[in-house]
């Protein structure tokens, strides 16, 4: 076989060969989700301020040379792409306002929304290092852990209001697992677990105004 073929064969099914999986602690309770989307008694906020940060994917061989003596050197956090951060604040506006917590004309008061991704990773990112590193990749599953960490803080409630949510997404390597990429991108996946930790939060804020 050709060495420009094979190489190219290999790059393919390198990174076509993942699959992502959510987990964490984004399950509600239906009964209090039914209830608060029939609850017609809720106030809601007028204005929701969104932001989104990261912590990007570092391999090993990206700290080799950056010690000091006082120790490693710390990530640093960056801002995600303009195109996510306008996902994460039409979702956050399109899930509060069916929930009943955002109306921007009849709604009072201000919630601000901070997300946190820790190691969150693009194809280009991670070619040159993960993927390199792991030379048993085609024989034994590799994976990256992708952590979240929501906070939706208020303080114009009756109470101050602080809630939080955590979750990850794990996305497995593997040359015989590329089928299930189309359904099961971490693009996609991502953003299921965003709106499943945004419904989640939501009930949870229904539920802690109900109580003050």
């Amino acid at each position: 076989m050709n060495t420009k073929i094979f190489c190219c064969l290999s790059l393919f099914l390198l990174l076509s060969g993942c699959a992502s999986f959510n987990s964490g602690d984004v399950v509600m309770s239906r009964p209090v989700l039914w209830e608060m989307l029939e609850d017609k008694t809720i106030t809601p906020f007028s204005k929701i301020n969104t932001t989104w940060i990261n912590y990007p994917y570092k391999s090993s061989t990206d700290f080799i040379g950056e010690g000091s003596v006082m120790g490693g050197k710390k990530i640093k956090p960056v801002r995600v792409k303009a195109e996510d951060r306008k996902y994460l604040q039409e979702k956050v506006q399109d899930i509060f306002a069916e929930a009943g917590l955002y109306d921007a004309e009849k709604g009072t008061g201000t919630l601000n929304i901070s997300l946190t991704s820790f190691g969150r990773w693009r194809y280009r990112e991670i070619f040159s290092n993960f993927l390199t590193e792991t030379p048993f990749i085609m024989i034994f599953p590799a994976t990256l852990q992708v952590n979240y960490y929501l906070v939706a803080e208020s303080s114009e409630t009756a109470k101050a209001l602080k809630i939080e949510e955590t979750a990850h997404n794990k996305t497995v390597f593997h040359v015989l697992i590329f089928p299930l990429y189309p359904l099961f991108s971490p693009a996609a996946k991502e953003r299921s677990l965003l709106k499943n930790m945004l419904w989640k939060t939501a009930a949870d804020i229904y539920t802690a105004t109900k109580k003050q």
